[in-house]
């Protein structure tokens, strides 16, 4: 018997073709935010699941998908975050969860990242110290992280929602 692998926790993506593209890879719960049309209702929700189980956010690697995770985040002060990278789909003309090839998915859900918007590990001037003003430098580390790619102060924020510190940081960058 070929049974799926079950995913801990429900996932949150956008919409029914990233369901759908999830469960014929796992055994997994979702909710769909129906793209940037978030309703309250879909908010409480995603909050309430949060109560009492695993929340991961698994939203497309665009603008829409970025959108929408720092507007959960305004409600969620605990939850896991995987991402694709937009090189990770199989279209050429759409990236998202849904475009993105099995293997890329499977490692994302293998390989989540928990996020705390209480964590305060790293300082702005550390940061700073840090030198990651440079695209090349913050690609380094979202890359070793997979995470999406990210300006300065968004990037700012999820190192800390990480917890990672300085030298953690630091010994990311050497490597």
């Amino acid at each position: 018997m070929n049974t799926k692998p079950k995913i801990d926790g429900i996932v949150i993506v956008e919409g029914k073709t990233d369901s759908n593209k999830l469960q014929s890879l796992f055994d997994v719960t979702t909710i769909e935010t129906n793209g940037t049309h978030l309703s309250t209702k879909t908010i409480a929700l995603i909050q309430q699941a949060a109560k009492h189980q695993r929340v991961i956010l698994f939203l497309d690697p665009d603008g829409p998908g970025e959108s929408i995770r720092r507007k959960l985040n305004k409600y969620l002060d605990h939850y896991d975050q995987a991402f694709v990278k937009k090189a990770d789909s199989v279209s050429k003309k759409k990236v998202g969860v849904a475009e993105a090839n099995d293997r890329a998915i499977i490692k994302a859900l293998q390989h989540t990242l928990s996020y705390d918007k209480n964590q305060t590990s790293l300082t702005w001037d550390e940061y700073l110290q840090l030198q990651l003003s440079t695209k090349d430098k913050r690609k380094k580390i979202t890359d070793f992280l997979n995470i999406s790619e990210s300006n300065n102060k968004q990037l700012f924020k999820r190192l800390n929602m990480l917890n990672l510190t300085y030298q953690q940081l630091r010994k990311i960058i050497k490597e």
